[in-house]
């Protein structure tokens, strides 16, 4: 009976074990913002206008290009979707998150890693940042089916409610006027689009 109980055990453990380590969901792995968070220095924080204890967090890579930003985070967990790297951008979709890669307006050797959670996203974005990059019909599909119509009505009324992305000229709310750089300096004047 012992021995019965106790294999038991043992096969549950296992398996476990097994279908923990399947997956991005796994407990022995940071999620992608962990990793992103552990690997690069934060370069600035862009709040939410819908609420204010939601960011996207703008990490630097320095003198690193996106396709290799793209392979060390690839190399650690697959995104959901993908976009192709398209005029210095490349967009990729994780569990909960949207992360954005471009090249940095003030040295081109090194790339911005933008992390933003999907509701952050739904609420903030404009639908003009993802065209050219993720088809509207997935985005309809993460955010509901009217979620582009509803926020370009949104961008069209309040323009400085809607967010670009960390490069974009723009009276965005949500800007911040300095970046606030942990790990590393920099003579990056103004916030997102400033003196643009």
């Amino acid at each position: 009976m012992k021995k019965s109980i106790l294999s038991v055990l043992i096969a549950a453990v296992l398996l476990f074990v097994a279908a923990c380590g399947n997956g991005s969901g796994s407990i022995f792995k940071d999620g992608i913002e962990e990793f992103i968070s552990n690997t690069y220095p934060l370069y600035d924080t862009i709040a939410s206008t819908e609420n204010s204890d939601q960011y996207a967090r703008v990490y630097r890579a320095e003198n690193q290009d996106i396709a290799s930003v793209a392979d060390s985070l690839q190399g650690h967990e697959e995104p959901t979707e993908m976009s192709e790297e398209n005029e210095g951008k490349q967009i990729f979709i994780y569990d909960q998150y949207f992360v954005t890669l471009t090249q940095s307006e003030d040295n081109a050797s090194n790339t911005m890693i933008e992390v933003a959670e999907e509701e952050f996203v739904r609420n903030n974005y404009s639908p003009g940042f993802f065209e050219g990059y993720l088809l509207a019909s997935l985005l309809g599909n993460i955010f509901g089916n009217n979620w582009s119509t509803q926020r370009n009505q949104t961008c069209n009324l309040n323009p400085e409610r809607c967010y670009g992305g960390y490069n974009s000229s723009g009276s965005y709310v949500g800007k911040t006027s300095t970046p606030t750089i942990r790990g590393a300096s920099t003579n990056r004047g103004g916030g997102t689009g400033s003196g643009k």
